[in-house]
């Protein structure tokens, strides 16, 4: 098989979760193992180039996360717990031994490889792990509200003033960053956005359940790197330096000029990808 033919070669599969959901995932590539978790406000389709990135030297699943793509509802009774479940069965049926997760993805990674000794070799990009409310989640009950009233681009303009990382964007009334959201941007790139705001808040409730509660991954001795953007708030920056403190065997690394959303096949994923390949090669 040719290096293009592995490049763009996909396969889709399935497996049933503990808690019977479907749990969907899209492989490409030829070699070890290695499971991609997205995180919020994102699916499988957001990582392509990331996964083809490491796909010539690697066998890439990348896992759509239960609410989106071919994986089932996150359900009445959803927590990070079930999503640790989703991720077991996924390397379960794969054998994958390797392990990358992007921000909420990555707080499902950690939480997952406190649990067990699945997997030999992580990678993290800024991973959603909050340490005294550096991810607040104050914002969550008007991000409800609008939801509740079908307001979506008010729900998304609270959550992108409450996390964007740009301080001023704190100062602009709701009503005038609707505005904007709504000129910026395109439909189809909205339509994916908004169908997974649902999901997001769910999410985001997890991440502060977690928050400060990172002293339980002392407990993880898998190879792991920690990457953070240069651009990123320095928040992210901290939690990297603390992770570093708190597990036994770390690598942290600051790519210049790269956002949170790196990873993403909009930013950066070339960038990140290679640092990832070259971690797991070493």
């Amino acid at each position: 098989m040719s290096h293009r033919e592995i490049a763009t070669s996909i396969t889709h599969s399935t497996v049933i979760s503990k808690d019977g959901t479907v749990i969907g995932y899209k492989s490409t590539g030829q070699g070890p193992g290695v499971i991609v978790l997205h995180g919020a406000l994102s699916s499988s389709d957001d990582f392509t180039n990331f996964a083809q990135e490491l796909a010539d030297s690697f066998t890439v699943h990348v896992i759509d996360r239960r609410g989106r793509g071919m994986s089932g509802p996150q359900g009445n009774e959803y927590s990070i717990r079930k999503e640790c479940e989703d991720l077991t069965v996924v390397q379960e049926a794969t054998g994958a031994a390797f392990l990358f997760g992007h921000s909420f993805g990555g707080l499902v990674a950690l939480e997952t490889a406190r649990m067990n000794n699945l997997f030999t070799k992580i990678a993290l990009y800024e991973p959603g792990v909050s340490i005294e409310g550096s991810i607040p989640t104050t914002w969550l009950p008007n991000y409800e509200k609008a939801l509740n009233k079908n307001d979506t681009y008010g729900a998304f303009a609270i959550f992108v003033r409450a996390l964007g990382p740009v301080k001023s964007i704190k100062l602009i009334p709701i009503w005038y960053l609707k505005l904007i959201l709504r000129i910026m941007l395109r439909k189809d790139h909205w339509k994916h956005k908004e169908r997974l705001l649902p999901e997001s808040m769910n999410e985001h409730k997890e991440i502060g359940l977690l928050d400060s509660t990172f002293s339980n991954y002392s407990s993880i001795y898998a190879d792991t790197l920690l990457i953070a953007g240069g651009k990123s708030p320095e928040s992210e920056r901290n939690t990297m330096r603390v992770l570093d403190q708190t597990m036994p065997n770390t690598k942290t690394i600051v790519l210049p000029n790269l956002s949170h959303f790196a990873p993403d096949n909009q930013y950066s994923p070339a960038v990140v990808g290679q640092q990832v390949k070259q971690h797991f090669l070493s």
